[in-house]
């Protein structure tokens, strides 16, 4: 006999749907809508800030303890870490409390604000980037310490 989930429980597919068609609709429409500043090409450097500052952003939003009020509505436990049981409610917890869920979001925004606003992307993406650099060399210098 198998063993069911309480309704509870069970996926939020269509919250899912509607999560990743507004990220869908607002991609494009940027594209679209945008086309005649659009660079030919992203250079490398640009790619790694964008990069870097995604990762940043995203573990910050997602893992933070002073981002716990962006989680908080739509979590269920006092660190904004497990998101609530069902309906957009739950779509929406997963999505703040993923730092790789939250971060395309993050880099596609990011992306859109180098096309728009380049001085000013790359002045933002340079300080979250370079916090991320940071990070792994703080945890490099802890793990060389321990060993």
């Amino acid at each position: 006999m198998a063993i069911t989930e309480p309704a509870a429980s069970a996926r939020p597919l269509h919250e899912y749907a509607s999560l990743v068609t507004v990220f869908s609709a607002a991609l494009g429409g940027f594209v679209v809508l945008g086309r005649k500043r659009l660079p030919e090409r992203i250079g490398f450097g640009d790619l790694a800030r964008v990069g870097l500052a995604s990762y940043k952003i995203g573990r910050l939003v997602a893992k933070d303890e002073v981002t716990t009020w962006v989680r908080a509505p739509v979590t269920r436990d006092e660190e904004a870490q497990e998101p609530e049981r069902e309906g957009m409610a739950r779509a929406l917890g997963e999505l703040v409390t993923c730092p790789y869920c939250i971060g395309l979001w993050v880099s596609a925004g990011l992306t859109g604000a180098l096309v728009l606003r380049p001085r000013e992307t790359r002045l933002v993406t340079t300080v979250f980037g370079a916090q991320a650099i940071a990070d792994f060399l703080n945890a490099a210098f802890v793990r060389v310490r321990r060993d």
